[in-house]
């Protein structure tokens, strides 16, 4: 695709080279009868000095949607680096998380076992209710 894309884009500007070169040719006025002919060939040489340019302008078109429309390996990177990066993002999440339940495991085990072993859960020694709680 890339060679004929190459081909295309070196036959058009040849083409535009000639046309130049031949509308500069015949613009030279030689001879009064000679003067029709040359504007025939000077209309020739421009409509066809056009239509190079033309023709350049669609291969660049075409150029342009082809890249924008058919770069599906870089498209697929992108999107692979993405993904990749969500998934780190999620496994660094999910080991955070466990750090985190283990660690509120350890202390509510840490609090319980405090909280048997303090005043608030015997009776005191004097057969009196338990004290109330601060707020």
């Amino acid at each position: 695709m890339a060679e004929e894309y190459r081909r295309r884009l070196d036959n058009n500007v040849e083409s535009l080279i000639e046309n130049f070169r031949g509308l500069v040719t015949v613009s030279k006025i030689k001879d009064r009868t000679q003067t029709s002919r040359q504007a025939l060939q000077s209309s020739v040489y421009a409509t066809t000095l056009v239509h190079a340019g033309e023709s350049l302008l669609k291969l660049i078109a075409e150029l342009k949607l082809s890249l924008t429309l058919n770069d599906f390996e870089g498209i697929n990177q992108q999107v692979d680096a993405t993904s990749e990066s969500l998934k780190e993002k999620c496994d660094d999440v999910d080991t955070s998380i466990e750090h985190l339940c283990s660690d509120v495991a350890a202390a509510l085990f840490e609090l319980e076992n405090h909280y048997a072993q303090s005043k608030w859960r015997h009776p005191t020694p004097d057969g009196a209710a338990n004290p109330p709680l601060l707020p």
